[in-house]
């Protein structure tokens, strides 16, 4: 699966859904989705991915009414790369033709497929990180200035500061942002 990319809504369980790429790689699953989920995830929690979030309910069984003969697996090639779409059809134990298949049966894996839970076993860690979360509080900052609320002439700037922005910039903007408001102060 190394190197297979597909667009997906990928969602923490204390967070917000993202819809961008997950990208497949020899150490696990990476790409802006999962890299934006991984700011809300916690060591031992699942994760959920939809890996149709293009597809309308009823998919699938819509599909074999129109073709019957159609097998499962080129039905999810419209809308996954294929490596993808044959390792899901294996996983969910789903293979043959439409036809062959109860409206139930393909139901469920259309579920299975729009909310494909896993719980990673950890992260590349700060090696690799793109962001981290934690720093000083912003709350013990002067929001105009940066100075800290409680030690005269410390100033604290960029990622030093609890603040973690989604992928896109949000960090560098912060970072600029912070170190010209703690420049003008002094």
């Amino acid at each position: 699966m190394s190197g297979v990319a597909t667009e997906v809504v990928a969602t923490a369980a204390h967070g917000p859904p993202f819809r961008e790429a997950a990208l497949f790689t020899h150490r696990g699953l990476s790409g802006p989705s999962i890299l934006q989920v991984s700011s809300y995830w916690r060591n031992g929690e699942p994760i959920a991915v939809d890996f149709l979030p293009d597809a309308p309910p009823g998919w699938l069984a819509a599909a074999k009414r129109d073709d019957p003969r159609r097998s499962i697996l080129r039905q999810l090639e419209q809308a996954l790369p294929t490596r993808l779409a044959e390792t899901l059809c294996d996983k969910i134990g789903v293979r043959g033709a439409l036809g062959g298949l109860g409206d139930r049966a393909l139901n469920d894996a259309e579920a299975r497929l729009r909310r494909w839970i896993f719980t990673p076993n950890g992260s590349e860690g700060y090696a690799k990180a793109e962001v981290t979360v934690g720093g000083v509080s912003t709350a013990e900052l002067n929001s105009r200035t940066m100075a800290a609320t409680r030690v005269p002439g410390l100033y604290v700037i960029g990622e030093a500061v609890d603040v973690t922005g989604w992928l896109g910039g949000y960090n560098f903007q912060w970072a600029w942002a912070s170190g010209v408001a703690a420049g003008e102060a002094l």
